[in-house]
């Protein structure tokens, strides 16, 4: 659908219009097309993709109001999940030294913001877990970790992820993976904050065709970083290696949800922020496979 333009394009464009991000990783590339189509629709196109018709939504211990209806608090892990809540990964604490993650955590329910300017001791990754493996997802690999989660693979939804920053990390990568597969549909009804914005990620989704989708040119993740975290939310930056080499990022916001992370989309539905290019990886926690 798109060609690549050239790689010093200007970034400060609708993100919609930045024809080089489309190559950076699956999902992104979803979201890009799916930017063009309601950008082309709220123009006055129209279009008419009733042979890709979407998979319907299966429903799961994640789907929204779940919880209520089988009598859980709405902090409560789902039947079947358990996680130890402590990060594998050498952490950083906010005075600069390093540990390894045994050091005590903040009491379960605490909202205590993971950033330098706070005196409190939350800890932020400095690697990949230990017990890290990628998993393959359609042409994509994805992190995944016995640790920090998905610890559950129940058929497009990947979950139980630890309440720990390196949980929402994993999470961000594996609930935005799974929007460019043919179950997205699914993994959406489960796995991202209800509201005005998931209403519209999936309004906007459901235009896409899947041979559209699978036809982007897939990159590869190749860092990340954890700008805020508290028990409740999360700010999670992914950095994306495209197949031409070039690196670019964005921000993922992540809720504490019905017992485990979701994505809470944007109010215009994305999922994420608009990406910014990047010169180097400094900064972020290199993923050993990128």
């Amino acid at each position: 659908m798109f060609s690549r333009k050239q790689d010093d394009e200007a970034i400060d464009s609708p993100f919609w219009k930045q024809r080089g991000w489309v190559f950076s990783a699956v999902f992104l590339a979803t979201a890009l097309v799916i930017a063009v189509v309601s950008y082309v629709t709220n123009s006055g196109g129209a279009r008419d993709d009733g042979a890709d018709a979407p998979r319907k939504a299966m429903k799961g211990p994640l789907t929204s109001h779940r919880s209520q209806q089988d009598g859980r608090a709405a902090d409560e892990r789902p039947k079947g999940c358990h996680t130890e809540d402590k990060d594998t990964a050498s952490t950083k604490k906010d005075t600069g030294t390093t540990e390894e993650g045994t050091e005590e955590r903040a009491e379960e329910g605490d909202d205590v913001p993971q950033r330098a300017e706070s005196g409190a001791d939350p800890t932020r990754p400095t690697s990949p877990p230990k017990d890290v493996a990628w998993k393959r997802l359609d042409r994509t690999s994805v992190p995944t970790s016995p640790s920090a989660g998905p610890t559950r693979f129940n058929g497009p939804v990947w979950w139980c992820y630890a309440r720990t920053p390196m949980g929402a990390v994993m999470a961000a990568h594996g609930i935005l993976s799974h929007m460019s597969s043919a179950d997205w549909r699914t993994v959406a009804e489960q796995q991202l904050v209800a509201g005005d914005g998931k209403k519209q990620f999936i309004s906007q989704r459901a235009t896409v065709p899947q041979t559209e989708v699978e036809n982007q040119e897939p990159g590869v993740y190749s860092g990340f970083s954890v700008p805020s975290y508290s028990k409740k939310a999360a700010e999670v930056r992914l950095l994306i290696k495209s197949a031409s080499g070039s690196l670019s990022a964005t921000t993922v916001s992540m809720r504490w949800d019905g017992g485990d992370w979701k994505v809470e989309p944007r109010p215009n539905g994305s999922l994420f922020s608009s990406a910014t290019s990047a010169m180097s990886n400094g900064g972020y926690v290199k993923w050993g496979a990128a």
